[in-house]
Formats: structure tokens, sequence, C-alpha cells
């Protein structure tokens, strides 16, 4: 893949100062695409089955990812573009074109990660309930702590650099966990006999990857517990009104975003029709946050909006209004398992 730096940071600031035309800005996406793609199917060895499972391509993700980076908000910004621009050490245009690229690519590949993360929750939802309470015990702890390498997210010892050693073996590192184990334990339990086996053996890193601790956890919990009915090891804190308001509003965003992109930009749908559907949603997501009773279909969301009748939502909006409904419990998935 070779990527043009100048033409790359050109095109961004034309963005970034609204004044890009449809030839440039197709050329962008064309560019982001080709990086999120290469990082999805060169640099994640398990793409293949999750997209599988999914029912999607790596084309897919690639665009999925596209449009989240490219979302505008309410006053028309491309806010996580702008947000990306404010990050960089010093002014965009004082940044040297490679710095640039590199920079830009590293922003993609955290939304491409983060999409994979999305996937991999819903596919395994045990796994990310396990997954979010290392992370959420981890913080709280004197002796451990999560950090990224070339391995993704990794559990290691504070104040401990074994890196010139080989990695711990998976198999191995289970077994000496199952060893120290007499009882079902909590998350925060198991991640001290963790930390014990780390301390005590002199052969290997004293880091390990995360999803290898959350594979082996959710296989003392299966051996034991239906994990599900063991609502206790996964206690955590609920949400405050206000931050299930703010959850509402980015997904009710996204979903606008969506909708615009997906249909009225395509000329799918008209304004007044976009323009129902999105208060469609709104209407259902004020249901869901406020925990009030949900109508008997996303038709009867619709019709209050739109006046139609049960044959016309079969034939042009039912397959829209399912793609959007998954959209949205996606999204709210998303914002549930955040940092996964």
């Amino acid at each position: 893949m070779n990527i043009d730096c100048k033409r790359l940071k050109e095109h961004l600031s034309l963005l970034l100062d609204r004044n890009i035309n449809y030839g440039d800005l197709t050329a962008l996406i064309q560019v982001s695409r080709s990086i999120i793609q290469a990082h999805l199917k060169f640099m994640r060895n398990s793409i293949t089955h999750l997209c599988l499972h999914h029912g999607l391509t790596i084309t897919d993700l690639s665009y999925d990812c596209i449009a989240e980076a490219f979302s505008k908000d309410e006053n028309d910004n491309y806010q996580k573009l702008i947000n990306f621009s404010k990050a960089l050490r010093e002014n965009f245009t004082a940044l040297p074109d490679l710095e640039i690229f590199l920079a830009y690519k590293s922003f993609l590949i955290c939304l491409a990660d983060a999409q994979l993360a999305r996937l991999y929750a819903q596919s395994d939802p045990v796994g990310a309930k396990i997954h979010r309470n290392i992370r959420d015990s981890v913080k709280k702890s004197d002796s451990l702590l999560i950090e990224r390498d070339y391995r993704g997210l990794i559990l290691k010892l504070k104040d401990n650099d074994t890196d010139q050693l080989d990695e711990f073996p998976r198999e191995e590192l289970e077994h000496e966990i199952m060893m120290n184990i007499d009882y079902l334990r909590t998350i925060p339990e198991l991640l001290n006999v963790c930390r014990d086996v780390l301390i005590r053996q002199k052969k290997y890193r004293t880091s390990i990857p995360v999803v290898d601790v959350v594979q082996i956890f959710r296989k003392i919990y299966q051996g034991d517990h239906t994990i599900d009915e063991e609502e206790d090891i996964f206690a955590s804190e609920g949400l405050t009104k206000f931050e299930i308001e703010q959850l509402c509003s980015e997904v009710l965003l996204s979903l606008k975003e969506k909708i615009f992109l997906t249909y009225l930009a395509r000329g799918k749908v008209d304004r007044k029709a976009a323009e129902a559907i999105y208060n469609a949603f709104r209407d259902m997501l004020e249901d869901w946050c406020c925990g009030e009773e949900s109508k008997s279909s996303i038709f009867q969301y619709l019709k209050v909006h739109l006046p139609i009748d049960e044959e016309r939502y079969e034939d042009v909006y039912r397959t829209k209004m399912e793609y959007l409904l998954k959209i949205a419990r996606e999204e709210f998935a998303a914002r549930l398992m955040k940092e996964i």
C-alpha cells in the first residue's frame, strides 16, 4: 500500500477547513479504507472467524470505521477528526507529512480496534464481562497494571521489566493458576492468584496478554458455575441518570449519522422520511433509557411520525429499520463495554 503523505495531509487540511471537494473527499476515504483494511487483514489473526460469525466482510468493517471517523456532530462538524488534529503535538500545518500520516494511521487503528472490541463482545458476552471486570479490578490494584504492546492489551506486574525473557505459555499459566485455586473466587481474587504465579516464576516474562487471562478465568467459571446465574461475580456500580442520558445521546447521534450517510445522502429516503426514522428511534431510545415499556414493534414507533400502513412498511422501511436497530444495539454494547 503506497500512501502519498503530502497529499493525505492536504486532503485532511481541506476537510478540517471545510473546503474539501467531492473528489478529494473520496480519495481521502479510499486511503483511509486501505489503512484500516490492511490493519484488520494483517494484524488481527482471528478477524476471518469474527467476520463469518457476524456475516460481515473486512471491507464492511472498514467502512463502519470510516463512517465513525467521518461522522458529524449536530453542528455539521467532523468532530472526531477535529479532536484528532487538536491532539497533535503542534499545529496541524506545522508538522511533517510523514508524522501526520503516522498519527492519522494510529487514529484509524484505534477506531478499528474499538470496532473489533464491539464485535468480540457480541460474539462472547461472557468473556466481555470478565474482560471488563478484570480492567476495573486492575485499576484498583497496587501490584498489577494493564498496558498495550505488540500483543495488544497485556496484564503485567508493576515496576517489573522482564521483556527479555520468553513469553509465558498460556497452557502452563493456566495449569499454575488452576493448581492454586481450591474454590471459586471473584475476579480480584483470581487476579491475585495470577499475580502470585507471575512473581514466583523466573523463567518467563511477567506480562501476559489480557485475552489469555480472560479465557483462563472463563474456563474456571464455566467449570464450576453457569456464569449468568452468578451475577454477584460481575457486580459493578450502576450507571447514574446523567450517564444513561449521555449514553442515549451518543447512540442517537450515531444513528443520526447512519441515517444521513446510508439513506438520505444516497437518495434512498427523502428528508421527511429520514426525520421520521430519526424521531422513531429517539422515542425508542427514550423508552429504553427511562425504563418505559417499549411499543410492540419498530413499525409502531415509525408510524407515529410517518403516515404509512404495514404493507408500505414491509416494502420500503422494514429492512432499513431493522438494520438501524442492530446498529443501535451495537452502539449501546460499545459504550457499555468501553475500552475493552
